[in-house]
Order: C-alpha cells, then structure tokens, then sequence
C-alpha cells in the first residue's frame, strides 16, 4: 500500500464519524501498536464507509440482527448474533445497513501485521494479500480473541506488550488461514528444510529408490505443499525433486554395471527404478552419450588393463 494511498485512508479512531454511535469500550488511547479495539451501541443505520486503513472485524455481542451490504448490483444479506463477525477488507468504500439496534466491539489490525505474519508463515515474499468482505459469518475464534483484547484493555497485567503481540498475531493468522487470498512474488523460498525434514526425505529416498516416488509422498513426509516442498528443496539441494532423485538412480545404477558384472540389465534398471531397461539406456545416453552396456564394458577393458599393467615380470 503506498504512502500517498495509506494518509486518504480512514484510520480507527475516525470510524465514528462515518458510523455514529455511541462508544463503549476504546484502546485508542492505550498505546497499542498495530491493533485496536473500540465497541459501539447503534441504532439502526445506513452508511457508507470510506476506504479504511485498517481490516476491521465486527463481534456481535447481543441478540440476531439482520446485516446488509451493498454489493456491485444488489444487497448481500446475512442474520448476525453473537459467535458471528463481519469483515471489512483495508483500502475499499462499502455500504452497509441494519435495522436494529446492535451492540458491537471493532477489532482494527492493520495491513503491516497480516503482511509480516503471511511472510513468517509461507517463508517466500507476498505480492499482495486481499481479505473478503463478509457480511456475516460464524466463526468463534476471533470472539474469543476479542474477548482476551477487551479483558487486557479493562485489567492489564505483567507482560502486557507480550500478550498483546500474541493475540495480534493469532488474530492475523486466523485471518490468513480461513479469509485471504494471497499472490507470491517470482522468486525462490529464503530458507531450505530444517535438519528432520532434511533426514527424513533423504532417508526415505534411499530407501525407496527402486519404485516411484510422487511429490505427494515427498510433501505428505515433510507436511507441507507439493509447491512449498519444491521451493524449498530447490534451496536445500540446487535442483528439482525429480531431477535430484534422477541422478541418485544413475549413480546407483552406475556402481551396479561396473562392480556387479554378473547382474543383467534389466534387473539393475529395476533395482534403481527405472521404468524399464529401456527407460535407463536413453538416460545414460543423455547424460553419459554412452548406453550401460557401454559403461559396463568400458569398465572392464580398464580393469583388465590395470591388471595386466601391474604384473611384474
């Protein structure tokens, strides 16, 4: 969000003037960083809403009340009540409209903390995030929070900054996980696997190398995305999953043809799984320009030289 854009938006203490009610509860004198809170009594209202700096959250605190916002052509109406919210997405006008009187607690977290949370959690840079609006939904987790927010503004405590930090952030990462759509920038993961993850492909690489090994069974090991697992091992080992597990069977075969003359072909293709005999002569003339058997006996002539070099007569 640019500069310019961010100083024409509606920041939380302004709410007020654009949705006038009555205030019941307000953190905007607290010192809090990044988020805030402030509830509202209102009567029954239409308003139109300016581009916010902030997401906002509506918690619904008392009895049903009919919600509506006005869409592109019509109006989307959804019954609201407590263990309901509603969101409002940063830098966009909306209309919304109620027939009864509510009571309501905003919570305003600001486009910098979902930001910072979505590049600590997908470890590669975002492009940009956008969070929907809804007009109501069920969802009892951002209640609950905003229930921890309102006790920390009413009693405080040890470790104040530290708790509020913790609840901002479970806020950002609820919101990411069940409302954003995110665009990732061009570009490779920061980091690689950590020590287990790194192991525990490894290991059930070697031990698999004779069947076929999907990026599904590689991601399911690891517990992430077949796109997370492919950035990062990129990162970890320089090439791709398929590519990288390629040249362990070439290696493995390679060893096979030139210390175990006795075996065939098509068995060694096998054991290093390869799809068929076939499959692994058009691989070694890739990347050798020679077939197997061609590598094989090369191998021979050269012991067979070495040996007949070291008699000493």
């Amino acid at each position: 969000m640019s500069t310019d854009k961010a100083n024409t938006l509606i920041k939380p203490e302004d709410v007020v003037l654009w949705i006038p009610g009555n205030v019941t509860i307000d953190s905007m004198n607290a010192g809090w960083e990044n988020i805030a809170i402030r509830g509202y009594e209102y009567t029954n209202l239409d308003v139109h809403i300016p581009a916010m700096r902030d997401y906002m959250i509506v918690n619904y605190k008392k009895s049903a009340a009919e919600m509506r916002r006005k869409g592109d052509a019509s109006w989307d109406t959804q019954v609201v009540k407590p263990g309901y919210v509603s969101l409002l997405t940063c830098g966009e006008d909306s209309r919304w409209a109620w027939n009864d009187h509510i009571a309501v607690t905003h919570v305003y977290i600001s486009h910098d903390s979902i930001t910072s949370m979505a590049n600590k959690v997908f470890d590669y840079d975002i492009a940009s995030i956008r969070i929907r609006d809804e007009v109501g939904v069920e969802d009892h987790v951002l209640p609950a929070l905003t229930s921890l927010l309102e006790l920390e503004l009413k009693q405080g405590g040890l470790g104040g900054n530290l708790y509020l930090e913790s609840i901002k952030n479970q806020i950002a990462l609820h919101l990411l996980r069940q409302y954003a759509k995110l665009d990732f920038k061009e570009g490779q993961c920061r980091s690689g696997f950590t020590p287990l993850q790194r192991r525990l492909l490894l290991e059930f690489i070697n031990e698999n190398m004779s069947i076929k090994i999907t990026l599904e069974d590689l991601a399911g090991l690891v517990k992430m995305s077949v796109p997370h697992l492919m950035r990062k091992f990129k990162v970890d080992f320089g090439n791709s999953p398929a590519a990288y597990i390629m040249n362990l069977r070439v290696q493995f075969a390679k060893r096979l043809l030139t210390s175990k003359k006795e075996i065939p072909l098509k068995v060694i293709a096998s054991e290093a799984g390869f799809c068929d005999q076939s499959h692994m002569t058009r691989v070694f003339q890739k990347i050798f320009g020679k077939t197997p058997i061609e590598i094989r006996q090369e191998h021979t002539n050269l012991v067979s030289e070495n040996s007949v070099s070291s008699i000493v007569f």
